[in-house]
């Protein structure tokens, strides 16, 4: 039986040149994010850890994420997130990270959540 080789994360990530990294705040200290797909699958892409129970489909809140800058660079949100945030009771500046998404290219997005 052959054994894999053990996957290391490479840190820091290598970036595209003129790329902005998304960036979220690990105790206080900034990390960068990758660079695809909701504000969940880049958190977990660098190894990140983002509670959740609903597998990403927008229903459980538990992938509450605070956005401490870059709000207007998100898309909306749509009408089934804004229900359960509002369901949750969650504060105007936190997104649910499963339906988040990066609306425009480089731009300096910095988020956090309680469990980093």
């Amino acid at each position: 039986m052959s054994r894999q080789p053990k996957r290391s994360l490479a840190w820091p990530p290598a970036w595209k040149s003129g790329d902005m990294p998304l960036t979220a705040e690990v105790r206080h200290r900034p990390r960068p994010l990758g660079q695809k797909g909701t504000l969940m699958t880049r958190c977990l892409a660098v190894g990140l850890p983002v509670a959740s129970s609903c597998s990403g489909r927008g229903s459980c809140a538990k992938c509450l994420v605070r956005v401490l800058s870059g709000w207007g660079a998100l898309a909306p949100m749509n009408a089934h997130e804004a229900r359960v945030l509002a369901r949750n009771g969650a504060a105007p500046d936190e997104r649910l990270s499963c339906q988040a998404r990066v609306a425009k290219a480089g731009a300096d997005i910095r988020i956090t959540t309680g469990y980093w």
